[in-house]
């Protein structure tokens, strides 16, 4: 009997940046860094996708990813020597909320803006044009540096955009690495080689 199971090729990698200073606060474009747990998180997926042959690696231009990145880049095998950064991967923009804990009182106030796709937080996004904006995600993975698969650093936020899980809590824990594959149809899936889901619903 033939196979009719689709061929799956490895278009690249999500990695979630490294734990924060603080977790407990909004920092979405803010200039927090990784903690010393975050720095043993990001040196642990940059130890595990040593292993792969890498085109290049791209991260959103906020100081965590590029911190986390930077990790993939000393020690890796990456064709690409340079660190791409793009802005449009930078994470859900929250405005006023940047910098506030993140309370029961500020969550309460949060919640409608994570309920509504389409309510935009006043001088910040809505879910949507967030999702609308990570879509660029898809041009660095589905071109190729030399064949070889890109690693994109980035957010939970933007990874739940582009798995399609935006209302749970963790795509993928921090550090943690989403391998990407596409079909023979176009059609992508994906899988968590390290670390784990939290699919409860509400904010990490």
């Amino acid at each position: 009997m033939l196979n009719m199971e689709p061929q799956l090729e490895l278009i690249g990698y999500l990695v979630r940046h490294g734990t924060l200073t603080s977790m407990s606060v909004w920092d979405s474009w803010g200039t927090l860094g990784l903690s010393e747990e975050g720095r043993q998180q990001a040196a642990a997926a940059a130890q595990w996708l040593s292993f792969e042959h890498i085109g290049r690696v791209i991260c959103s231009d906020v100081p965590r990813s590029i911190e986390s990145a930077q990790f993939l880049l000393d020690i890796g095998c990456v064709l690409c020597p340079y660190l791409g950064s793009d802005p449009n991967l930078r994470p859900w923009y929250v405005s006023d909320f940047s910098g506030k804990e993140k309370s029961p009182e500020n969550l309460a106030k949060f919640k409608p803006y994570a309920d509504d796709p389409s309510l935009q937080i006043p001088g910040g996004e809505s879910r949507n044009q967030l999702r609308d904006r990570v879509q660029v995600a898809w041009q660095y993975l589905t071109t190729p540096y030399k064949g070889l698969p890109t690693v994109l650093y980035v957010h939970n936020s933007v990874i739940k955009c582009l798995m399609g899980l935006e209302e749970i809590k963790d795509a993928v824990s921090p550090g943690g690495v989403v391998a990407v594959y596409m079909d023979e149809r176009g059609d992508v899936s994906f899988r968590i080689v390290l670390g784990d889901m939290n699919a409860a619903k509400g904010v990490s």
